[in-house]
């Protein structure tokens, strides 16, 4: 062991030698070495022999040269902070009682503040600083908040993404020992999902960003803060006044949207300016349900058409097709229409079993269709028609299939009033009216 460090420190002092013989010209001539010539002497020498030790992992050797060139030449090399704040770190894991560890922690804490002042990035190092501080330290959660606070706010979009996390991270913190109010929170997480938002779409490909955009959810739900009680509380006011300002209204949205306060008015009239300059297919979807559910069926029909427009997945668009036709036949009474809303949605997706559902249930909710009792029977054919097609587009709709054939084939006619019309189980018959349907004939 003992040869090992002899080598280390030779192949050190060899090092040194080639550095100061390259560079003695042009680091006796800049102050920013230090002082005067002895000084500067006394930087690069250092420099050189601590750089050594911490190339090959040996920081407890590296700290004695490397505070000289802290204390003689702090404005040579941001590498001096940079490497320092990992030997501190060596010192801060391996210290030997809590006394020492918080001793070291504070010159870590020193050590930030003088790269900037050197070397600036005042943003950059207070988030580097406030991570490390809450890592080595959670007790002093709130100097930590304080730091990343400032960061954020010099920082902005340019924020580290691991910083903006710590951000949620001692927000929520800083509300469960009583330092912030919920709404305080709540602000946080908004800001921080739009900064982080605008760097994935900046870096689409970055998985961590993503990660780091779930966690900081997650964080956020941990605090349950957000409830719709919270969130109404803290916009209405906010809204009312300025009910025109797009950045509050995507924020509204965002927030009650992602904490399920969508049936709430708040959200329509907020969702309602945002959509009116930023159309997506799932706010035109949200609008609809919830105009539909206070009763403005003509603003949910217009929605949802939005929806349909602007929707090209398969399968939500079928979807919407398929709530649309439910408000034409139950609000609008006009089944033929819903009938064929629910028709494109099967051309969309033609497994959407719930679609022939609808149908045969159109069909089956007909009472006006035939000159006689035996005519107004037949829809039941035509219903069943359909029920049958469902289970057959999809399987897993068998059971409540099953149970609506039992249900309405017993309201066949009977075999008396087949014969009666010159007819055979079997034969094939049209329904009449604005159903048209060829089916076949069957008794109860």
């Amino acid at each position: 062991m003992r040869t090992k460090v002899i080598k280390g420190f030779l192949f050190a002092l060899f090092a040194i030698s080639a550095t100061v013989s390259s560079y003695a010209q042009a680091y006796l001539e800049d102050p920013k070495y230090g002082a005067d010539k002895e000084a500067r002497e006394k930087c690069v020498v250092n420099s050189s022999l601590y750089g050594e030790y911490y190339k090959q992992g040996n920081f407890k050797d590296a700290f004695g040269p490397w505070n000289i060139v802290l204390t003689v030449c702090p404005a040579s090399s941001q590498n001096t902070y940079i490497r320092g704040a990992r030997i501190l770190k060596y010192y801060i894991e391996t210290a030997p009682d809590p006394v020492t560890k918080n001793a070291y922690i504070d010159s870590l804490m020193s050590l930030y503040d003088r790269r900037i002042q050197y070397f600036n990035r005042k943003g950059y190092v207070l988030g580097q600083k406030a991570t490390d501080l809450l890592a080595l330290n959670p007790d002093r959660f709130e100097e930590a908040y304080n730091m990343v606070k400032e960061a954020i706010s010099i920082d902005k979009v340019k924020s580290e993404s691991s910083v903006v996390y710590s951000y949620m991270v001692l927000a929520k913190t800083m509300y469960d020992n009583q330092k912030l109010q919920a709404e305080e929170v709540i602000e946080i997480y908004s800001q921080s999902v739009e900064l982080i938002e605008n760097q994935i779409k900046a870096n689409p490909n970055d998985d961590k960003l993503t990660q780091i955009k779930d966690g900081i959810d997650a964080v956020f739900a941990s605090a349950n803060v957000a409830n719709c009680d919270n969130l109404v509380a803290l916009f209405t006011p906010r809204f009312t006044e300025n009910a025109n300002d797009l950045d509050l209204c995507k924020k509204i949205v965002a927030l009650m949207g992602a904490n399920g306060c969508t049936n709430l008015e708040l959200y329509r009239l907020a969702g309602t300016n945002v959509f009116a300059v930023e159309p997506t297919a799932d706010l035109a979807y949200e609008l609809a349900k919830l105009n539909s559910s206070i009763g403005q069926f003509k603003k949910a029909e217009e929605y949802f058409n939005k929806a349909i427009e602007l929707e090209s997945e398969i399968v939500k668009r079928s979807v919407y097709f398929l709530e649309y036709a439910t408000i034409v036949a139950r609000e609008f009474n006009n089944p033929q229409q819903a009938r064929s809303l629910a028709l494109k949605a099967l051309e969309v997706n033609p497994n959407l079993g719930h679609a022939y559902i609808f149908i045969g249930n159109l069909y089956a909710a007909e009472k006006n269709c035939g000159a006689d009792d035996f005519d107004k029977k037949t829809v039941f054919w035509a219903a069943c028609d359909k029920y049958i097609q469902a289970k057959r587009v999809d399987p897993s709709l068998a059971n409540q299939v099953d149970q609506l054939l039992s249900s309405y084939s017993q309201y066949f006619p009977a075999k008396n009033d087949i014969f009666f019309h010159d007819l055979n189980t079997g034969d094939a018959y049209t329904v009449g009216c604005w159903i048209n349907e060829r089916t076949t004939v069957r008794d109860k």
